[in-house]
């Protein structure tokens, strides 16, 4: 047992330290949204977040933690302010991150054996993805939980199906649409494990499936029933948001982009645990190993099945892979163990987990120093004169001018919105915010790295880019904060992700400062 007790400890040393990164900034907008939820809920007099973005499990797990911290440490902070409730989250992300190791070890054991268990459990437990969601409260960390409670279900309903392994699968599945609608993506694993047992009570199973999924979905969320219309509303738009039928500026990032758009981002999130998708495939294909546990070819068919979902799909956030994490664990250890026995093949394995543990101490790294946005606003408190007029773009708001130390300096604050069509009047409006301008500052390169790859698009806004890095606007670079997933002197750029990867705990922030004059003529 010491093996799966080292691991899960390495994965909380990955996963709890320096919770408070942004120093109560609070710059994850989803994260922001669940606290504010939470803030909202008063018991008994008052349970409706007051929104559908996410269903009501995350908002209820967290309020009902933070009373409980605020109540063991006898001090309302935990429950009553957004950066203290924020913590909790965070702490019960962290936490459910760390119970999810041993869950992985154990059903990678169950469905093979303990070494492959072991592998699994050290490639999940660094797995860069689930090492910066468990810094965030977002529901990510709460589904990948309870996704492992349900495959651990589904295991044991394989080995003896009766009411008590269906039981074992409905209320994690319930719990997981009571948290987000992704979660309905998830509902063929129980189904597909009934019909593929072939139980003469399947029917009678598939029954109580639905009605205890039902019932945990309405005591997990209960306003996604007693408010469906709005439910169903805003459903809809998230839908449409998602599938790319309704643009908006903040998801233009995927406009063109290929079916194929997540594969380096997979790479980026899971490291070399990626190749678990040529074992979920192998897998599939190779049907002598379905008759050694029933469940490999519902997980396997799943996981394939979900990378062409992260395929078609217009939205593309790099954490929407990762309900992928268990089961890229599981198959890449398996695949690692199956080719131990040849020289070149133990090499590779080899490679592949020295690779994954490196790769997680590299990204670990950016939660030992300080987050570059806080540094930025140091630095811009301390060079930067009181009442400048400084130039910042919409939908990049990672610094908080709106907190000490900037909020004494009495800044001007300009804003032009990089997304904007590129038109004769916003070349025209950007002059003008240039020419009484004294700072520009780029809080991260996000709206940058997209108007670059849409130029065609966005040709006046990439000359805009373009000539602020070389001088040509009148502003010359006097402050860049960065952080990397770094090792020694060795570090990894990692700004050609997809954005939201690096938006929040490492952006790269960069502060240009007016040293000639520019007068709206003269640009554009």
């Amino acid at each position: 047992m010491i093996m799966p007790v080292l691991i899960t400890l390495l994965g909380a040393l990955f996963r709890f330290t320096n919770l408070n990164w942004d120093m109560g900034g609070r710059l994850h907008p989803d994260e922001a949204l669940i606290v504010n939820g939470a803030l909202a809920i008063k018991y008994f007099s008052q349970l409706f977040p007051g929104f559908h973005d996410y269903n009501g499990y995350s908002v209820y797990l967290l309020k009902t933690s933070s009373l409980i911290t605020s109540f063991i440490l006898r001090s309302p902070y935990w429950s009553a302010s957004p950066e203290g409730v924020t913590l909790v989250g965070r702490f019960l992300s962290a936490l459910l991150a760390t119970l999810s190791i041993p869950l992985v070890y154990a059903l990678a054991k169950r469905i093979w054996n303990k070494p492959v268990g072991i592998l699994a459990g050290v490639l999940f437990a660094c797995t860069p993805l689930l090492i910066q969601l468990s810094h965030f409260y977002t529901t990510e960390s709460i589904l990948i939980f309870l996704l492992l409670l349900l495959l651990h279900g589904a295991v044991s309903y394989t080995k003896k199906p009766h009411i008590g392994s269906c039981i074992s699968m409905a209320i994690p599945m319930g719990l997981l649409l009571a948290t987000k609608n992704t979660a309905y993506l998830f509902l063929p694993i129980p189904i597909g494990i009934i019909l593929i047992t072939g139980s003469r009570h399947r029917y009678v199973f598939f029954v109580s499936l639905a009605l205890l999924v039902l019932i945990s979905f309405f005591m997990g969320s209960p306003y996604s029933f007693l408010d469906s219309a709005g439910y169903l509303t805003r459903s809809r738009y998230v839908a449409d948001v998602v599938g790319g039928r309704l643009l908006m500026d903040w998801t233009m990032q995927f406009q063109d982009s290929a079916p194929f758009f997540w594969i380096p981002n997979l790479l980026f999130a899971f490291g070399p645990a990626a190749a678990g998708i040529i074992g979920a495939i192998s897998m599939l294909l190779l049907r002598k190993t379905w008759r050694k546990c029933s469940v490999i070819p519902v997980f396997s068919l799943w996981t394939v099945s979900y990378l062409v979902f992260l395929s078609v799909t217009y939205l593309k956030f790099i954490r929407y892979s990762a309900p992928l994490a268990p089961f890229l664990a599981l198959f890449t250890a398996k695949l690692v163990w199956d080719i131990r026995n040849t020289p070149i093949g133990k090499s590779i394995g080899t490679v592949c987990v020295g690779t994954q543990i490196l790769w997680a101490i590299m990204f670990f790294h950016i939660y030992l120093i300080p987050n570059p946005s806080l540094t930025a606003a140091i630095w811009i408190a301390r060079h930067v004169p009181p009442h400048s007029v400084i130039l910042t773009e919409t939908w990049n708001s990672i610094i908080r001018f709106d907190r000490p130390p900037l909020t004494t300096q009495q800044y001007g604050f300009r804003s032009f919105n990089g997304y904007a069509a590129d038109t004769h009047d916003k070349q025209l409006f950007l002059a003008s915010q240039l020419e009484h301008s004294d700072y520009v500052v780029i809080e991260s390169p996000k709206v940058k790295n997209t108007i670059s790859r849409l130029r065609g698009r966005y040709p006046a806004t990439h000359a805009f880019y373009t000539d602020l890095d070389s001088g040509k606007l009148g502003f010359t670079k006097v402050a860049e904060f960065s952080s990397y997933p770094q090792l020694g002197p060795f570090a990894v750029n990692d700004t050609f992700a997809e954005e939201t990867w690096y938006d929040f705990d490492h952006p790269t922030v960069t502060v240009y400062k007016k040293s000639v004059p520019l007068s709206a003529g003269q640009y554009p």
